[in-house]
């Protein structure tokens, strides 16, 4: 593997928004225009960096940068981008520059306009660190940098009991970080480093090992709200305003995935061997309990949030089966789920902007007065559901194949089973929402203002184009998959 430093891209990627942040708050704050100009761009920037840096990773290259930082630790500050990282900042970065867009219109009214957009930019950098820091002691502190801008999102502009709420994702997800930190610490402790890549070389078999990895796990099980680390995210979800709810299902709690890719498959294969059972086990009940509570709700964003809960279990499952085909499908329905859940949620933003109204059993005939957003909504539940030939059928069918492989036949078989529960609770919500007997008067009903009807319409495209046109995609995860084995 190749690695080689350009031009300081990545911490670019990383740094433009949380410098953009206190502009955005102090300097445009009079002025809404100004205020989307500059949020929008400086999201955008560092998804054209994602961009302009595929022919890279796609040709086998990891972009690498280093600086001092605290030499007294041996810590630098280096971002790494490879093709394990890449699917990620993908994701992040354009669920990141579409939310930001989505928020112009469907924030516009709301208070404090300024301060929401410094603290999205703040929680889209969080998000760009986790995923490119290369070692722990950073990655925990972008961890974090993604909590708190998140907490105030929630607590000062959510639904509900917003405050509470807030406080109890911020104390839930915190003790997750905290658990993470204690695991991080035991690995220095050990082994004196905190550098990814040296650790890769110094980690030998040592009964501590098991134990490192538990807390590791607990750590991003938390984020990925795995059963039963899982009753934050409910109310969380549900309850944050959308353009926040789309980042934090579609995306945030991929960064437990993330973590458990790089840290447990990367630096503790042997003892992950012997924690497959449970965390198949733990996955599993993911997918059913999700599923299951998904099928009893009446609240749009609340069967949507059920539904995470679900498919990170799926998520889960693909990358414990420890076989290239598992992980690949598990890596690529990250970005899946992202792209569909945050179709789905932009969706229920344009029936809460429209109508003022999430409550399935007040909604009704709204296929003709809202032709995109139904079909936005049918496609992104569709793919969940695994449904061919969208994006979701092809990671879910290469999770159950890497199932099969590894000989984990009835934990595979449920799992495949429980697709059926997803089609059910997303078809009776799209039945329920545009073809039953309107409960409104439509003659005043319109569809999606451009400024969230253009996002929508990107992830539409990405949600089809997933399932036949992947190659380019697919091949960079297959790569890190096979690198991430230990066959």
């Amino acid at each position: 593997m190749i690695y080689y430093s350009l031009s300081s891209l990545l911490s670019i990627a990383i740094f433009i928004q949380l410098i953009f942040a206190p502009i955005v708050f102090l300097v445009t704050s009079r002025n809404k225009k100004s205020v989307d100009a500059v949020a929008v761009a400086a999201s955008s920037i560092p998804f054209i960096i994602t961009i302009l840096l595929f022919n890279d990773i796609y040709s086998g290259v990891s972009i690498y940068e280093e600086y001092y930082w605290i030499p007294a630790f041996q810590l630098k500050l280096g971002f790494l981008l490879d093709s394990l990282s890449y699917p990620f900042l993908l994701l992040i970065t354009l669920m990141g520059f579409l939310s930001t867009i989505y928020s112009t219109k469907y924030m516009e009214h709301e208070h404090g306009y300024p301060a929401y957009m410094a603290l999205l930019l703040m929680f889209n950098a969080g998000m760009v660190g986790v995923v490119l820091a290369t070692n722990l002691f950073l990655l925990y502190i972008f961890w974090e940098l993604m909590l708190i801008p998140s907490y105030f999102l929630i607590a000062y502009w959510g639904t509900g009991r917003p405050r509470i709420i807030g406080f109890k994702y911020f104390v839930f997800t915190h003790a997750g970080a905290l658990v993470m930190l204690l695991g991080i610490i035991w690995m220095y402790v050990l082994y004196g480093s905190l550098e990814i890549s040296q650790l890769s070389t110094l980690i030998t078999d040592r009964a501590e090992n098991i134990y490192i990895a538990s807390l590791i796990f607990i750590g991003a099980a938390v984020k990925m709200a795995i059963f039963p680390f899982h009753t934050w995210l409910p109310d969380a979800h549900a309850e944050a305003p959308t353009p926040i709810s789309v980042l934090l299902s579609g995306v945030m709690i991929k960064t437990g995935a993330y973590v458990v890719a790089r840290i447990l498959l990367g630096l503790f294969y042997q003892p992950l061997q012997s924690m497959v059972d449970m965390l198949a086990i733990l996955s599993l009940l993911s997918m059913l309990w999700g599923g299951f509570m998904a099928l009893v709700q009446t609240d749009v964003k609340r069967l949507l949030a059920y539904s995470s809960i679900s498919q990170m279990g799926y998520i889960l499952f693909g990358l414990i089966t420890l076989n290239p085909t598992g992980v690949s499908g598990g890596l690529f329905h990250v970005l899946n789920h992202g792209f569909a859940k945050g179709l789905l949620f932009m969706c229920s933003g344009v029936l809460i902007h429209v109508l003022n109204e999430r409550d399935l059993n007040k909604l009704g005939g709204l296929a003709s007065r809202m032709p995109l957003t139904a079909m936005a909504m049918l496609l992104g539940g569709l793919s969940i559901a695994g449904t061919p030939p969208l994006g979701g059928f092809a990671s879910e069918w290469m999770i159950f194949g890497g199932g099969m492989e590894s000989g984990l036949t009835l934990y595979t078989a449920i799992a495949i089973a429980n697709t059926a529960i997803t089609a059910g609770y997303y078809l009776r919500m799209i039945r329920a929402i545009f073809f039953l007997k309107p409960r409104h008067d439509l003659t005043k009903v319109h569809d999606a203002p451009i400024n969230m009807a253009v996002p929508m319409s990107i992830l539409i495209i990405l949600v089809i184009i997933l399932g036949f046109l992947n190659y380019p995609i697919t091949k960079i995860i297959a790569s890190t998959a096979t690198q991430l084995i230990k066959i």
